[in-house]
């Protein structure tokens, strides 16, 4: 018998100009890595078009937060299956 472990993790972040979320960012992350996703929704339209490059920076900024989380699943997972190999040996 064996433990088998899954993980979910929840990401939030947004793109603040003079205190108006501008856009809202979201990923879901798993240790299937079959289900992840990651999704950003305008709020302001008009703030974002005026603002693109400085939002633009806070989402890519985001993009890097979620590819740092996913690597650290996956060196979680990594670790586990080690440790199951080596207890099973």
């Amino acid at each position: 018998m064996a433990l088998q472990k899954t993980k979910s993790i929840s990401l939030e972040g947004k793109s603040v100009i003079n205190g108006t979320v501008v856009v809202r960012m979201t990923a879901s992350l798993s240790t299937t890595g079959s289900t992840d996703s990651v999704n950003q929704y305008v709020q302001n339209v008009d703030l974002y078009n005026a603002n693109k490059k400085d939002v633009r920076k806070d989402i890519a900024a985001f993009q890097e937060y979620v590819y740092e989380q996913q690597d650290d699943i996956d060196a979680e997972m990594d670790a586990d299956k080690k440790t199951a190999t080596e207890e099973a040996a």
